[in-house]
């Protein structure tokens, strides 16, 4: 995806610092998730000098509590700040991973990373739990979470004292305990989406009037290109327009027509010598103030500093 392709670029300037003590990796990891002796599902405590999990998915779903430590978080085409009392309740398959700041790899560095963590699968519910009115807050919730899902633990105090207890529950409770947490969790409704609509729904290939918007953006991106010229070539009005394609990329239109621009500038800035301002231009902007002004905003850096940290690499 566009968002996926720019970010990886941005992780690989931000994170070169690193070094062999994580590995950014463009290839997705199966993880492959033992369930804890005399249980039907892991629940452990994670703690080290960073979090050294890879990019990776897994079939079980996942829920971490961050309990020290802070970074970046990295869920499908999402990438977003990551800090103590951070929830978050990843869906079967869907890539993830957490990324400690860089203080935390320095070799004199006393601070940690420390989470709980939760991983189980769809098996520990009950065989026909989809029709059964008590679970239908929990059905909810793991519907939602193939998009990963964003909690605060001081939005939900009591399914947060669960979390950090269930490592030392046994037996009958700890599944009841896990239930719990889950329906705590889905009661609320004070949770964020991870990974965007588009991430959601992999289908959005086919939908022809999405390709016809897509294609039109492909070919006019280097132009000015208006609402009116793209609702007139799909056979829609604005507002409709507007609503149909914000459902399926989970942003506006010219939103993803900057991201767009950008991601094609960043392959120019990253890869030849041509001037930034003749970039610009060629990437469809009319400003080069308002240029620098938004790649900032989607990459971090201005263009300049971003050409320097490739040539820095």
């Amino acid at each position: 995806m566009l968002k996926i392709a720019i970010n990886y670029a941005i992780f690989a300037l931000k994170y070169n610092w690193v070094n062999n003590h994580a590995v950014i990796m463009s290839k997705v990891e199966l993880e492959k998730v033992t369930s804890d002796k005399e249980s039907s599902f892991k629940a452990a405590i994670y703690e080290d000098r960073f979090f050294t999990a890879p990019l990776h998915f897994h079939p079980e779903f996942e829920l971490v509590i961050i309990m020290e430590g802070d970074g970046l978080c990295f869920c499908g085409d999402y990438i977003g700040a990551l800090k103590p009392g951070d929830i978050m309740l990843f869906g079967k398959g869907l890539p993830h991973f957490c990324l400690s700041d860089k203080r935390y790899y320095e070799l004199d560095s006393t601070e940690k990373c420390k989470s709980i963590y939760i991983q189980f699968r769809e098996e520990i519910l009950p065989f026909d739990f989809k029709q059964m009115p008590g679970f239908k807050n929990i059905q909810h919730i793991l519907n939602l979470s193939v998009r990963g899902l964003l909690f605060s633990s001081t939005d939900y105090p009591e399914a947060t004292s669960l979390i950090c207890n269930l490592p030392s529950i046994k037996g009958f409770e700890k599944v009841i305990a896990l239930y719990t947490i889950l329906n705590s969790l889905a009661k609320e409704k004070k949770y964020n989406y991870m990974a965007s609509m588009a991430y959601e729904i992999p289908y959005v290939s086919k939908d022809i009037i999405y390709l016809k918007i897509i294609d039109y953006i492909n070919l006019n991106y280097k132009s000015e290109i208006t609402l009116s010229q793209i609702a007139e070539n799909v056979g829609m009005n604005k507002s409709a327009l507007c609503r149909y394609f914000k459902k399926i990329q989970g942003k506006s239109i010219f939103d993803y027509i900057n991201e767009f621009r950008i991601s094609y500038a960043c392959k120019l800035i990253a890869n030849t010598d041509i001037r930034i301002s003749t970039i610009a231009y060629d990437s469809g902007f009319n400003n080069i103030s308002h240029f620098n002004n938004q790649f900032k905003i989607v990459t971090g850096y201005s263009p300049t500093a971003y050409r320097q940290a490739f040539l820095n690499l």
